[in-house]
C-alpha cells in the first residue's frame, strides 16, 4: 500500500514538472483539444438534427438501424461524445491554469505577505507589551528598594537617636548621683554646724 502511494505522488511531480517545462506545447496542444471538443459538440448537434453536410459524419444512420427512410436523423457514436467531453475539461483546465497561474500566483504572494506582517505586527505588539511589562517591574522594584531603604535609614535614625537619649539619660544619671552626693554632702555639713 505504501509503495502505490510513494508511486502516485512522484507521477504527479512528473507530469507538474513536464506541463511547467513544456509550456509552450502543452498549450498548443490544449488549444487543439477545446478545437477538438467543439467540433464534437457540433457533430452531436448535427447529427441529432440530421444534418450530414459536417464532414466527417460519425454518427449511425437511424434508417440503418430502424429501416425506417423518413429518418434522418444520426445517433451519435459514444467515443466522439466521450473524448470531446475530455479533452474539452482537460483544455479548459489547462488554459485556465496558465493564463490565471501568474494572477493567482501573485495574489497568493500578496495574501501571504499580508499573512506574515499581521503576524510579525502581533509579535512586535507581543514584544512591545513584554518591555513595558518589564520596565514596569523595573520601576515597581527600584520602587521597593528606595521604601526599603527609606525604612533601613528611618530604623538606623531612630537607634541613633535611641542612642542619644541613653547616653543623655545615663550623664543624667550620673550628674543626679553626682548632685545628689552632694546635696547629701551639704545638709550633712550643715547639720554639723548645728
Amino acid at each position: 500500500m505504501t509503495n502505490g502511494s510513494n508511486a502516485n505522488p512522484t507521477q504527479e511531480r512528473a507530469l507538474i514538472r513536464f506541463l511547467l517545462g513544456n509550456r509552450t506545447l502543452v498549450s498548443y496542444m490544449s488549444i487543439l483539444m477545446l478545437i477538438y471538443a467543439i467540433w464534437a459538440i457540433i457533430e452531436v448537434i448535427t447529427n441529432a438534427t440530421g444534418a450530414t453536410w459536417w464532414a466527417p459524419d460519425t454518427g449511425i444512420p437511424v434508417e440503418d438501424i430502424f429501416g425506417d427512410p423518413d429518418r434522418v436523423q444520426n445517433i451519435n457514436n459514444g467515443w466522439v461524445i466521450g473524448t470531446g467531453a475530455v479533452f474539452g475539461t482537460i483544455g479548459t483546465m489547462i488554459q485556465y491554469f496558465y493564463r490565471a497561474a501568474p494572477y493567482v500566483d501573485a495574489s497568493m504572494q500578496a495574501t501571504a505577505a499580508l499573512i506574515i506582517s499581521a503576524v510579525k505586527e502581533e509579535q512586535i505588539q507581543e514584544t512591545a507589551e513584554k518591555i513595558a511589562d518589564e520596565i514596569v517591574a523595573e520601576a515597581e522594584a527600584e520602587k521597593a528598594a528606595a521604601i526599603v531603604a527609606e525604612e533601613e535609614a528611618a530604623e538606623k535614625e531612630a537607634e541613633e537617636a535611641a542612642a542619644i537619649v541613653a547616653a543623655e539619660e545615663a550623664e543624667a544619671e550620673e550628674e543626679g548621683d553626682a548632685s545628689t552626693e552632694t546635696e547629701e554632702a551639704v545638709e550633712s555639713g550643715q547639720r554639723k554646724k548645728f
